[in-house]
């Protein structure tokens, strides 16, 4: 069985972000020379998820796609938005 790994170094912001990177593992993916098998995309950080989400081509006033707008709209009731020192007790000092 053939094994192939490849990377993606995508930067976050302080708030919530999304990054569609199906471009770049089709890139990856046509690296590898495999023709057959699965391709398995994963985040190697806690604070990071892998999510497979259909496209949504509108967008709000601040160029976010409105199917994400969504997401965050929940994100905020869930963990709001960091608005002072000490909200939450991570990053400690260590």
């Amino acid at each position: 069985m053939t094994v192939y790994h490849d990377a993606i170094e995508v930067q976050s912001k302080l708030t919530p972000t999304f990054h569609d990177v199906t471009e770049e593992a089709k890139a990856a993916l046509e690296r590898s020379g495999i023709l057959n098998g699965i391709l398995n995309v994963y985040s190697q950080h806690t604070t990071c998820s892998v999510m497979i989400q259909e496209e949504a081509h509108d967008e709000n006033f601040l160029g976010i796609k409105t199917l994400m707008q969504d997401l965050l709209n929940i994100f905020e009731k869930v963990v709001p938005t960091c608005r002072t020192e000490g909200q939450y007790l991570h990053p400690g000092p260590k």
